[in-house]
């Protein structure tokens, strides 16, 4: 890459931290994981819990060998089972993560990936190396704009070991829920749903509970394997 760094190349990215501690989030709460938050996001969700990942650049530039020695030194002083690409939007950074994972799965641990579901194309090149894919399905009430075909673009090339996730605010109509069933339904896995509560405190009003329980029954009532699991690590006390 010629000129200076703006987001990530094949040896550097842009990283906001790396830390230990739980998944608290959807399919696999409670797991010890090894977190690299990558610096940048595509969207702006109104109930973003790292507002501070979001501008492009954000974060510091890491070599990947900084960020292999931390991640080494993190697995020692406590086992983890997974690393959680996370951030901001990891699949904006393509060309450093997959040598990365390639590179944990020699270490012997997991590749867990969250992601906001618009990037196909970069899925498509890293779903080989992952071994759980958390993907969001964005409602235009939470974005303020409509991303239906890139996250129906982006279920065709998820791995079986995805499962989608919808954080449900105040604002979330039945009709654009009736639109994620249908992507769901639809997907050619048709990967697990995860209802998500938004969590208090970061800028949306929480679902009433009426409507998150009649949203959850009209996704049984479609067939799908669907459940309600909030944000566990904020009750936890945990980052």
């Amino acid at each position: 890459m010629s000129g200076p760094l703006k987001l990530s190349d094949a040896a550097r990215a842009r990283v906001v931290e790396v830390f230990s501690s739980l998944q608290g989030e959807g399919l696999r709460a409670g797991e010890p994981q090894i977190f690299v938050r990558l610096g940048g996001c595509n969207l702006h969700c109104d109930y973003c819990d790292e507002p501070d990942t979001i501008p492009i650049p954000s974060g510091e530039i890491w070599p990947a060998a900084r960020l292999k020695a931390a991640i080494v030194r993190l697995n020692i002083r406590n086992p983890h089972r997974a690393v959680s690409w996370t951030g901001g939007e990891p699949l904006l950074h393509l060309k450093f993560l997959e040598p990365l994972m390639r590179w944990t799965r020699e270490q012997g641990l997991e590749n867990y990936l969250e992601t906001n579901g618009t990037h196909p194309a970069a899925m498509r090149a890293l779903a080989p190396l992952c071994d759980a894919v958390a993907m969001d399905i964005k409602l235009p009430s939470s974005t303020g704009r409509e991303t239906w075909t890139l996250h129906r673009d982006f279920l065709k090339e998820t791995p079986a070991s995805a499962f989608v996730k919808v954080v449900l605010t105040a604002k979330s109509a039945e009709a654009e829920w009736r639109q994620v069933l249908d992507l769901v339904r639809e997907a050619p896995r048709r990967p697990p749903l995860v209802l998500q509560p938004v969590t208090p405190g970061y800028g949306a009003a929480p679902i009433p509970p009426a409507r998150l329980a009649r949203f959850q029954d009209l996704a049984r009532l479609r067939g799908l394997d669907v459940r309600i699991v909030p944000q566990w690590h904020h009750l936890w006390g945990l980052p």
